[in-house]
């Protein structure tokens, strides 16, 4: 073609039409330009369809993780709700509007219990690495941040109630209460580890139980924390399904 292209050229000076030369000069050029510039654009086009390509594949990982995250959010939420109940009742009785019960050493033992949510990152952390996010529509992308920020709040949340059993409420149940730690605790760990001890039982002291004001206090963080706890769990939940409905929708 280029062969072709110097052919006409040489021919036309040759010829003496120098005019004709330039103006077939100049659509050559145009021409060339021409060519240039839909290479280009075949490449951009590429360029972006690869760029779609990995933004859906990777969309869909995100997807996985986030129902992953689903099933653990489900489980921490219930536990919230069983330490909220356990530090309720508690608190029932020691404000004796309920009898003192034997359920009081499971509930006692049971707001011991840590617990951390651990999201799966790998598909956040390759969109972010890729630098796919500012492709992503600006709804979906502020909706994935904002699930991202939240986790990080959550986490906050969990190591403050975590560090307040570690530092306080376990070690006073430990010393206070070490009675709770015996066969005719219905709790699942301590009932099976107490279950072949030929010890007998003895029962808690009710009356220090009801006038205990420190672990009164204790009670009733423990009770905030959970209860904040649960919340977080429900907005990440609520969370992660928003943006997996947004993201069925691009399909």
């Amino acid at each position: 073609m280029i062969k072709f292209f110097r052919k006409i050229r040489q021919q036309l000076l040759s010829d003496g039409k120098s005019g004709k030369y330039l103006k077939y000069a100049l659509g050559e050029i145009i021409l060339v330009v021409i060519g240039i510039l839909i290479a280009l654009q075949i490449n951009n086009w590429n360029e972006q369809k690869k760029i779609e390509r990995s933004i859906k594949s990777h969309l869909e990982i995100l997807r996985q993780n986030l129902q992953e995250d689903q099933t653990q959010l489900e489980s921490l939420k219930q536990n919230m709700t069983v330490n909220i109940q356990c530090a309720d009742s508690l608190m029932l009785q020691i404000k004796t509007l309920i009898p003192v019960n034997n359920n009081v050493k499971r509930y006692l033992i049971t707001l011991v219990q840590e617990f951390q949510f651990s999201p799966n990152t790998n598909a956040i952390e390759t969109i972010t690495q890729s630098n796919e996010m500012p492709s992503l529509d600006i709804d979906l992308r502020t909706a994935i941040l904002d699930h991202y920020a939240l986790i990080e709040k959550t986490k906050e949340r969990e190591h403050i109630s975590n560090t307040q059993i570690q530092t306080k409420y376990e070690t006073y149940i430990n010393n206070e209460y070490a009675d709770i730690f015996q066969s005719d605790n219905d709790w699942d760990f301590v009932k099976s580890y107490y279950a072949n001890d030929p010890r007998p039982v003895y029962m808690m002291d009710a009356d220090k139980f009801l006038k205990d004001k420190t672990l009164e206090s204790q009670l009733v963080s423990r009770y905030y924390q959970c209860v904040a706890l649960q919340k977080f769990y429900s907005d990440l939940i609520e969370s992660s399904k928003s943006i997996i409905a947004s993201i069925d929708q691009l399909e």
